[in-house]
């Protein structure tokens, strides 16, 4: 297990004592110091007095967790590697879940989680959807953080190791492994708490790529798209539209046979779609106004890692999402045309019903 830290002090101890608790004893925890300046190391060295399974490794600062991670996979001497950050804990039963994956037969296996805030609470649940995997699910929305993740010994190095640079990385890892024909086994049984907090670095990191979603001639016309859109008058037509478009879409990946569901799942894709589309909060928050090659996009942003992985990203999302794309392609042409967008203009997509496989509401 690789648990990277930098200046964490004697809150690393409750990291450390979640895995000298798992039920699985056979295990040995590289802890590795980016450069502490702090006391974080003594804290570290007291525990692996108390349990020799536990080792203080010190590189020189990197900055950047896929440093530490890079040394702790060299240092790593078990045929099974796990990642643990350090502000996350384990239940005690994590590690017994995910091996039990990996002996089955899986590349790399992923657990549910759960998210708390600083002080401890519940801060958000994880929908069955966030635990299924698929090579395009991998490709358009990040998933599974490292502290649910473990693998086979020797896969990471196989594709050139954690990649440091804006972005997430791993999101960039899990991604050149599935390049490479890896796959994911996953369980929704949360065995991993995250902290989310906004001071953790997930909430401060740039966000370097965008998805431009459509394109209009003129500033004027962007923005008064963008601004009724956030209007909320249109959220209904396009949760229906998400609705559609995502049932067909995980229709598809089953078809295909790459597609991953949790194994200790057996609900209806179907009612999980229509459950987390109609949860979900405001829509086009998270849109962006940005100059695109002489003319204006509505964009998300991207946190993936390099540029040619936002191209493969966008190159599929009016494959996975016509729909949406259409119903804003509609909207952009009559704000050039008018100047405005007439809320009376366009009319719900009807779900067409039948069999159905999910997304969770990120990709809306």
């Amino acid at each position: 297990m690789v648990c990277p830290t930098y200046n964490r002090s004697e809150a690393i101890t409750r990291t450390i004592d979640s895995v000298r608790a798992q039920t699985v004893e056979d295990w040995e925890l590289l802890v590795v110091s980016d450069g502490c300046d702090d006391d974080t190391e003594a804290w570290v060295a007291r525990a692996a007095r108390e349990d020799p399974r536990v080792r203080l490794v010190r590189i020189a600062r990197t900055g950047h967790p896929s440093g530490p991670r890079n040394a702790g996979l060299a240092g790593a001497r078990g045929a099974y590697t796990a990642y643990l950050d350090h502000d996350d804990t384990w239940h005690p039963h994590h590690l017994h879940v995910v091996l039990g994956l990996l002996e089955g037969g899986a590349d790399l296996a992923a657990s549910g989680c759960e998210y708390r805030d600083a002080a401890g609470a519940v801060a958000a649940g994880l929908p069955p959807l966030s635990c299924c995997w698929h090579r395009q699910l991998q490709l358009m929305g990040p998933m599974f953080e490292p502290s649910r993740v473990a693998h086979r010994s020797g896969l990471v190095e196989s594709v050139g190791g954690w990649r440091a640079g804006a972005g997430l990385e791993d999101w960039d890892l899990w991604l050149r492994l599935a390049d490479a024909g890896h796959t994911f086994a996953t369980a929704l049984e949360p065995t991993a708490v995250l902290l989310t907090d906004g001071g953790t670095r997930r909430h401060r990191m740039a966000r370097p790529h965008r998805m431009p979603l459509v394109h209009l001639a003129d500033a004027r016309s962007a923005h008064t798209l963008l601004g009724e859109l956030r209007t909320g008058r249109y959220d209904e037509t396009f949760r229906a539209a998400c609705r559609e478009d995502m049932r067909e879409w995980y229709a598809d990946m089953v078809r295909d046979g790459g597609f991953v569901r949790p194994g200790d799942w057996h609900g209806d894709l179907g009612d999980e779609i229509d459950r987390v589309v109609g949860g979900a909060g405001r829509l086009f928050e998270e849109l962006v106004l940005v100059p695109d090659r002489g003319r204006f996009a509505l964009a998300r942003n991207l946190l993936c890692a390099r540029p040619e992985h936002a191209r493969r990203a966008t190159a599929l999302l009016p494959a996975v999402q016509p729909r949406q794309l259409r119903l804003l392609t509609e909207l952009a042409e009559e704000a050039g045309r008018t100047g405005r967008v007439n809320a009376g203009s366009r009319q719900p997509v009807r779900p067409a019903g039948g069999t159905a496989e999910g997304e969770n509401a990120r990709r809306c």
